[in-house]
């Protein structure tokens, strides 16, 4: 194993932690690469709320800018999805539901993906997600409703997708859970209140009426790391 795949290798093993993200961007900086490590800095740097942020963003992004696409090699290109770095990492992925499901193979075996956005989803995607063995690096997963599945539905459609997840046993390795456009009907709020797969979450996110009563069994169980959007 070189220095650097060793290096990799450390991050990977220790993702919460920056120490090892800022010892791989001093040897870049020691091994002709120092766009790069200074990336890697300022998003430590950014992540920790720094009192130069709004300096510390632009320069970020100045380097994103022109050496975006060359730090991104090895990660699938595929029209629609989109790569956004985290802490000098390309840890955040954004898909279209039925592109990664048609490419899972692409993108479950990846090293270093943290948090996982799918879009314009369908019930039968979120199912079909459910049911396949999931990359247990992801911690993060926001599931967004194709916008034009629930029209005339009144929302009970949405609730097979509630379901799947709170059913889905690899839920239990998420920190950070979100629903987007899915309509919350009660039967959703029990499966998710009721769910054992849950209980570690972070944060879960839904929208709705923020001071409906519905939202009371999720309360419950998960107080302050109920985040409910108003739409």
């Amino acid at each position: 194993m070189s220095d650097e795949d060793a290096l990799i290798a450390a991050i990977i093993a220790n993702p919460d932690e920056d120490t090892p993200r800022l010892v791989y961007a001093d040897w870049l900086q020691e091994n002709g690469r120092p766009e790069r490590g200074e990336f890697i800095r300022l998003q430590c740097q950014l992540a920790q709320s720094d009192s130069d942020a709004e300096e510390v963003a632009d320069r970020a992004g100045e380097l994103e800018a022109a050496f975006g696409t060359k730090w991104l090699a090895g990660r699938p290109r595929f029209p629609w999805v989109t790569w956004e770095f985290s802490r000098g990492f390309p840890e955040i992925l954004i898909a279209p539901g039925d592109l990664f499901l048609e490419r899972y193979e692409s993108f479950v075996h990846l090293r270093g993906v943290r948090s996982v956005c799918l879009d314009r989803l369908a019930n039968s995607s979120v199912r079909d997600f459910a049911s396949r063995p999931w990359n247990p690096g992801w911690v993060e997963l926001e599931l967004q409703e194709d916008p034009m599945a629930g029209i005339g539905s009144w929302g009970y459609e949405s609730t097979p997708a509630f379901v799947a997840v709170a059913r889905c046993s690899q839920a239990r390795q998420l920190r950070k859970l979100q629903f987007s456009l899915f309509t919350v009907t009660p039967l959703a709020v029990r499966e998710l209140a009721g769910s054992p797969y849950l209980d570690q979450l972070e944060e879960l996110r839904l929208e709705g009426d923020p001071t409906s009563h519905w939202f009371d069994q999720l309360r419950a169980k998960f107080g302050d790391r109920l985040v409910v959007d108003r739409v």
